[in-house]
């Protein structure tokens, strides 16, 4: 069966039309610098990659399949009309497993050998006490693909490594015990450190909260690679400022980016990176791949890989 796709951005390579054409024989594919040059050609288009505005979606008469450019999306992209209509939303999660795993155990890393206290000095001085990881538990909150990478990172440590997650529910390689969210507030306690890998979604909105990092074991670190909305940004560092926390690694944060004026800047215990978890990964010829192959099981009239919830955003 051909079709029709229109490629918005972000993220469109121009080399994908023919590309597409080439694994669909008399598919239809036309690529857009801007979502608003696609109000005529969204009108008759089977499916979509990219972002599609409401305004576009609005005029789509015929839309199926939304192929997304990025695995986490957020509740800014998933509005009403989208969510409550039959279009299938794709996204391009496995990307880059291995590349926001890194980033979370080289944090964790980092404070476990102190380098939030040794790298700003400037002079020869003996300070804190390192960490044993092999002494030490570590918590994985979402254990998806990345969360599953990080575990048998921090495995091969020697530490012993738990896991949270609403959807996996069985044991991943090197992991000690998986339980669901219900339970995290009575077992986050038992972890020195803390690291978050869970989408953004209408559950993990604001999930670590006061409450939440009242019960973390005194002097654990917390790390977050995942997205800024799952964290209270003000209660995150309030429990800095009372030492409930010994640290944080934060590759994300809410607001992005960070305000100059924000207080998480000016404490020796926090290290910030602006985002930055997936660079150096090659995941553009992974979503080439995982589009052209949804593209030829779209026109097959075959299940589509890497189907989202789309109330739950992911």
């Amino acid at each position: 069966m051909s079709f029709t796709i229109v490629l918005l951005p972000p993220d469109v390579d121009a080399s994908w039309p023919a590309k597409i054409q080439q694994a669909v024989p008399g598919a239809v594919a036309k690529a857009f610098g801007d979502a608003k040059d696609a109000l005529t050609d969204i009108a008759d288009a089977d499916a979509a990659y990219g972002t599609v505005p409401p305004a576009l979606f609005a005029r789509a008469k015929q839309l199926r399949w939304i192929c997304a450019a990025r695995t986490g999306l957020g509740g800014d992209w998933f509005y009403d009309a989208l969510v409550q209509s039959d279009v299938v939303v794709t996204n391009m999660r496995g990307s880059y497993n291995e590349h926001l795993a890194t980033p979370a155990v080289t944090f964790l890393l980092a404070f476990a050998r102190r380098f939030d206290a040794y790298l700003p000095q400037k002079r020869w001085q003996r300070g804190p006490t390192m960490v044993h990881l092999p002494d030490t538990t570590v918590l994985i909150v979402g254990v998806g693909g990345s969360g599953s990478e990080a575990s048998t990172q921090c495995a091969a440590f020697g530490m012993r490594v738990l896991g949270c997650d609403p959807r996996t529910t069985a044991l991943v390689p090197d992991m000690a015990e998986l339980f669901t969210p219900e339970t995290l507030p009575d077992r986050i306690g038992e972890a020195d450190f803390v690291l978050v890998t869970v989408p953004e979604s209408p559950d993990t909105v604001g999930m670590f909260n006061a409450a939440l990092f009242a019960r973390m074991k005194p002097g654990a670190y917390f790390i977050n690679i995942s997205r800024g909305g799952v964290v209270v940004t003000e209660d995150l560092i309030a429990a800095l400022r009372a030492g409930q926390l010994a640290g944080a690694g934060l590759d994300v944060v809410a607001p992005e980016p960070l305000p100059p004026e924000s207080p998480l800047w000016a404490m020796p215990n926090v290290l910030i990176t602006p985002h930055v978890a997936i660079y150096g990964a090659r995941y553009h010829q992974k979503w080439e791949e995982l589009l052209l192959e949804n593209c030829r099981r779209f026109a097959a009239g075959e299940p589509l890989l890497n189907v989202v919830d789309k109330s739950k955003w992911y």
